[in-house]
C-alpha cells in the first residue's frame, strides 16, 4: 500500500513509513494533539514545504512541537497586543484560515509569527464577543423582575415598603 503524505507530498509504502522512527514520532506527535487541531496542523505543514522539495520528518517533528507547546499555553501572545485566551479550537481555526490563504502567503513559512497574528486576531475577536454577551447579560438582569419585563415597584425591592406607605398614610 503507498501512501501520500499530505504535507510534503512524498510518496512511499506505509511499511517503509512506518520503519522510519522519526517519521514515526512525526505522525505521533500529530495524533497527540487536541482533537480539533489533527487536520488543520496537517494541511498547516504544507506551507513549511520547501518548493522544489519534501518537508523532511525531523521539520515536521519540530514544527509539531512547537505547535503543541503553542496550544498547551492556553493564550496567545504577539507583539505590542494584550495575551488572549486561545483554546485548540481558535489556533486550528487560525490554520484552517491560513491555508485557506495560502496563495497570498509567502512560502515556505520560516516560523509561527503569521500564525499567532491570525490566532490573535480571532481569540481577540472571541473575546470582544463574549464581553459583549456579558455587558447584555448583565443590562438585563440588574434589577428584579427586569429579566421578566415587569415593572419594577418600591415594594419588590423593599419588603418593608407596604409597611412604611401605611405609616406615612396614617400620619
Amino acid at each position: 500500500m503507498k501512501l501520500v503524505c499530505p504535507s510534503c507530498g512524498a510518496t512511499a509504502s506505509a511499511d517503509i513509513w512506518s520503519n522510519d522512527a522519526v517519521a514515526r514520532e512525526a505522525v505521533m506527535a500529530i495524533a497527540a494533539l487536541p482533537a480539533p487541531l489533527h487536520i488543520s496542523t496537517m494541511h498547516y505543514l504544507t506551507l513549511f514545504r520547501p518548493v522544489k522539495s519534501a518537508l523532511a520528518w525531523k521539520k515536521v517533528l519540530r514544527l509539531a512541537g512547537e505547535i503543541k507547546a503553542l496550544c498547551e499555553a492556553g493564550y496567545v501572545s504577539t507583539q505590542g497586543q494584550i495575551d488572549r485566551n486561545c483554546p485548540p479550537r481558535i489556533w486550528a481555526a487560525a490554520m484552517d484560515e491560513m491555508v485557506e490563504r495560502q496563495n497570498a502567503i509567502k512560502r515556505p513559512l520560516k516560523n509561527h509569527n503569521y500564525l499567532r497574528q491570525v490566532a490573535w486576531g480571532l481569540a481577540d475577536q472571541a473575546a470582544k464577543q463574549q464581553e459583549s454577551g456579558t455587558r447584555n447579560q448583565e443590562a438585563t438582569h440588574t434589577r428584579p423582575g427586569a429579566a421578566h419585563g415587569r415593572p419594577v415597584s418600591f415594594a419588590t425591592i423593599d419588603p418593608l415598603a407596604s409597611i412604611k406607605e401605611d405609616w406615612d398614610a396614617d400620619k
